[in-house]
């Protein structure tokens, strides 16, 4: 029962930990124009290959790179307000349709970065500063992990913890101690260390957001890696 409530605790969690080892597309300086069309050239890669996943995985990795680059040029021509429009479309629930995966299994299994297997969703609700990140069969939650998140628009960047786990659509939950998520996940191999060490320092993990729209979001996250959700119910 222990083993199969950490290996699920641990999808979850490894579900905010991507990392990819790729150099991004090499793209000349952007006027307002260009980069403005060049993210939406790449959104609408993103865009089908998160309703589809027929999408080939280096196109996917390529349009997440390329889009980080524009986003960062539009970033620098238009400053906070990219920072804004993220926050203004945020706030809901995510499914997880995309992610890179950490090196070190990546390493271990042989697999290639991914479209993400199970049905992982997240919620940001930005104003009450609360996160949410689970694993679901249909709308039963097999884990849920809860806790407090802070947004930076100026940095595009999001800091959670997790404080707290529910498994079995809630019927079983406790508080989780400092580092108690990022413990489950290296318990498993399915979550990176680095979490541990970081949690040890008093450091909280984090993603810098890209894009958000109305269907699809994508972030770096703390470890270096990519990921790509679309907008969905709240199970």
């Amino acid at each position: 029962m222990k083993a199969a409530i950490l290996a699920l605790a641990a999808a979850a969690v490894h579900s905010f930990q991507p990392l990819v080892q790729r150099l991004p597309p090499v793209r000349l300086a952007a006027t307002e124009t260009s980069y403005a069309e060049a993210i939406e050239q790449d959104r609408v890669v993103l865009r089908r290959a998160a309703e589809t996943k027929n999408e080939e995985s280096d196109a996917v990795v390529d349009a997440l790179l390329g889009l980080e680059q524009s986003c960062k040029e539009r970033s620098r021509a238009e400053g906070a307000s990219a920072g804004a429009a993220i926050a203004d479309k945020l706030t809901g629930a995510w499914r997880l349709v995309f992610t890179t995966g950490t090196v070190s299994r990546q390493k271990r299994t042989g697999a290639r970065v991914n479209y993400f297997p199970v049905k992982a969703v997240q919620t940001f609700d930005l104003p009450a500063s609360k996160i949410t990140n689970g694993i679901f069969f249909g709308d039963w939650a097999a884990v849920r992990f809860f806790g407090p998140m802070e947004f930076n628009e100026e940095s595009r960047k999001l800091t959670f913890d997790f404080t707290r786990i529910e498994v079995f659509g809630g019927a079983l939950g406790f508080d989780l101690g400092k580092g108690g998520a990022a413990e489950i996940g290296a318990a498993t191999g399915l979550g990176s260390e680095n979490n541990v060490k970081l949690a040890e320092q008093g450091k909280k993990p984090f993603f810098n957001w890209i894009d958000c729209d109305d269907v699809i979001a994508t972030a770096r996250g703390g470890g270096g890696g990519l990921a790509l959700w679309t907008r969905t119910e709240q199970p």
